[in-house]
């Protein structure tokens, strides 16, 4: 019997032809390591894959070195990694590592278009000084929209309203052009209808299309032109208005994209003193780990200043932002 989650993803031809050829490296995607191993009893897919030597003492392939860039890519970019991809920071064994075909050499038996996107990935590395790791998995990520900096400025004065700003550094990781960005936004408590406005020095022109709307709650997408081509980056942004703090002091953000840098910065007018504060992380899983170690606070005057950072975030995580002060809005 098939497993239905197997339907439709088989390799490609190209694929194929790497695995006969002997110029894959790395293993193939999971599924496709299982579908092997079921054909070859006794056979691990690190075995069925390692080179045909007396020294085979090296039967697992490092997941850091799976290809090289454009391999990478082309294995990926129909079928993009869900769940199990690196995804995090340098760790003390990966001191001095190589990082397989992070270079523009000749790349054969893949598109243009991957060929396109390595290119261009290598150049946003050059160009934002980025690690030969963050390039690896970036590339890992082919398929998928990569958010670089992910930045909320959230301003509330005296009286309890709040400005919101959003502001994404996304990099488009697929081969179809990014048009449109869908967004929500809900606070407990409003001051009437959620106002929402295009960041002014946003790199793309945006548009903000309401999808739907109730008293605190708004769903809506930023419409973007041009568009982000395959392997370009681009930052956009919106503010809004309309939302307050009243007895909830707490922003809850849900990570919905691989996030490399996450910032929120909190200014709370005339909020006298910071009794407590407080940032948790939150699983796909549900498990829970503090973030408080990466929270920053001050005053300026009667102004509460919080930043909370974090790195390498996943789709379906969240973080929690909490605190309390003196001077709570009625």
């Amino acid at each position: 019997m098939i497993d239905p989650e197997l339907v439709g993803t088989y390799p490609s031809r190209a694929q194929f032809h790497r695995w006969l050829s002997g110029e894959l490296k790395g293993l193939p995607h999971p599924h496709h390591c299982r579908v092997l191993e079921k054909m070859c009893p006794g056979y691990s897919a690190a075995q069925l894959f390692e080179p045909d030597q007396p020294d085979a003492s090296r039967s697992v392939v490092d997941p850091a070195d799976d290809g090289g860039l454009f391999d990478v890519i082309e294995d990926r970019i129909d079928q993009p990694a869900a769940g199990a991809v690196e995804w995090g920071p340098e760790q003390p064994a990966d001191i001095g590592r190589s990082y397989a075909g992070l270079s523009a050499s000749a790349a054969t038996g893949v598109s243009e278009g991957t060929q396109r996107l390595g290119q261009r990935l290598l150049k946003l590395k050059k160009v934002q000084r980025l690690s030969d790791r963050d390039i690896s998995q970036f590339a890992h990520l082919a398929g998928h929209i990569i958010d670089l900096d992910t930045r909320i400025d959230i301003e509330i004065s005296g009286d309890g309203a709040a400005r919101v700003t959003y502001r994404y550094e996304l990099l488009n990781m697929t081969d179809r052009p990014l048009v449109r960005l869908p967004r929500d936004l809900w606070f407990q408590y409003t001051s009437g209808e959620l106002t929402i406005r295009p960041l002014i020095d946003s790199t793309r022109r945006v548009a903000i299309q309401r999808v739907h709307d109730t008293p605190n709650l708004a769903k809506f997408a930023c419409q973007l032109s041009p568009a982000i081509k395959s392997g370009e980056s681009a930052v956009i942004g919106y503010t809004c208005e309309g939302g307050r703090f009243e007895d909830a002091l707490y922003w809850r953000q849900a990570i919905p994209r691989y996030t490399r840098h996450f910032t929120i910065n909190l200014r709370h007018g005339d909020a006298g003193d910071l009794i407590s504060c407080s940032a948790i992380e939150e699983h796909e899983d549900g498990s829970e780990n503090s973030a408080t170690e990466e929270l920053i606070w001050d005053h300026e005057g009667d102004d509460v200043i919080i930043t909370l950072t974090r790195d390498y975030l996943r789709p379906n995580q969240s973080v929690t932002l909490r605190w309390t002060v003196t001077r709570e809005h009625a």
